[in-house]
């Protein structure tokens, strides 16, 4: 395994992951109903046409519900997804209230998954605190979910303070555990798409903790989780969720958001900025070009292989560099991946001053590696390996 990459509001889906796949740098996709239309509407294809163009290339197709966003703030970017059919009409869009109602929204969601030959994966709620009324009624969606097809994955959706705390946070898990599924889906929803995202060494601690728990039984993925699910990779989750847009990276709240815009053709600013691998982390593009023309050597070592002027070829190398990190990961076991990843922030974070010194990037080593490498610590600790 390695990446799988996420809807965007582009019609680009289809087509640059199937090349994707072909030349080895993602393994399928996700597809969300809040993203791209059930059929065709002149600008992006079908749910069918695009499962099926994936399908061929070789790769994954996945339908995730995304039932979670709907308890986003301000959540009200409805334009696809009241089309999908997701909800019984009489309860309306959202209704968790009753045992029938959630095994309502399951069926439905399980048949739109089998009519695209997706694996069934499950709706869930937004958890905030994982010792609430939303978190019970999330493991009550959970366990109507399994209790419908035991085949199913699970999606565990929670914001930063969710993944942060700690024992509440693992005793959630726990009870989930035991639902048994086939797989899981983690997702850290955020306040806005700032890159890199504002994480906390304890988020990171707490994502890592549930990867590694979830792990020893089941595949565990992280969606939307890029650069900043590498940790969770170390603790053994097989693939990370990314893209070409901000959205396909970050799950903000702001994008779920009811739109001004109401034009087709919102995918956002394209994000190609260059991502650096020996850096754990990118650049502008200017700034890579002064690295370049300042430190040659520097920025070959940093930045191996051609990035390439256009949208997609900056996509490709940055899907190359997150899959090349997680297959190197995914080769080893246990403490070893901890370890190696360890070493690669901490070689990191030795090179931001220079690069910083060069270039004149405000945004160094304090985002890109301080949090992920103390969470990492954090959780190497708790395991007895510090």
């Amino acid at each position: 395994m390695g990446i799988f990459v996420n809807d965007t509001a582009r019609n680009t889906l289809s087509k640059w992951t199937s090349t994707a796949i072909r030349d080895g740098y993602a393994t399928g996709a996700y597809l969300s109903p809040f993203t791209s239309p059930l059929l065709g509407n002149g600008y992006k294809r079908s749910a069918l046409d695009t499962s099926k163009l994936i399908r061929e290339a070789g790769g994954e197709f996945w339908f995730d519900p995304m039932t979670y966003a709907l308890d986003m703030p301000r959540a009200g970017d409805f334009r696809y997804y009241d089309a999908w059919g997701l909800w019984d009409k009489e309860r309306g869009r959202g209704d968790l209230s009753t045992r029938e109602a959630m095994r309502a929204h399951v069926d439905r969601v399980y048949e739109i998954q089998t009519s695209l030959s997706s694996p069934l994966l499950a709706p869930t709620k937004l958890v905030s605190n994982p010792d609430s009324m939303a978190s019970q009624r999330a493991l009550e969606l959970s366990q109507e979910a399994v209790s419908a097809d035991s085949s199913t994955w699970l999606t565990v959706a929670g914001d930063p303070q969710f993944w942060s705390s700690g024992a509440e946070l693992d005793a959630h898990i726990g009870a989930l555990d035991q639902l048994e599924p086939a797989g899981w889906l983690l997702v850290v929803t955020r306040q806005d798409n700032s890159m890199p995202p504002t994480s906390t060494p304890e988020e990171v601690a707490g994502l890592m903790r549930t990867t590694f728990a979830l792990s020893q039984d089941k595949p565990v993925r992280v969606a939307f989780g890029d650069l900043a699910a590498l940790p969770a990779v170390a603790a053994g989750a097989e693939a990370i969720g990314t893209g070409w847009d901000m959205r396909q990276r970050i799950c903000a709240y702001q994008d779920f958001e009811e739109r001004e815009d109401t034009s087709e053709n919102d995918g956002g600013g394209w994000y190609q900025r260059p991502t650096l691998r020996g850096l754990l982390g990118g650049l502008t593009q200017k700034q890579h070009g002064v690295l370049a023309s300042e430190r040659q050597s520097l920025a070959s070592r940093l930045t191996p292989g051609t990035i390439g002027s256009k949208p997609e070829h900056a996509f490709r190398h940055h899907a190359t560099v997150l899959t090349s990190l997680v297959t190197e990961l995914n080769l080893l076991s246990g403490e070893d991946r901890v370890k190696v990843l360890r070493k690669h922030y901490v070689d990191a974070a030795s090179e931001w001053p220079e690069v910083a010194q060069v270039t004149g990037v405000k945004i160094g080593r304090k985002r890109w590696i301080r949090p992920f490498l103390e969470g990492l610590d954090q959780f190497a600790a708790s395991e007895g390996w510090r």
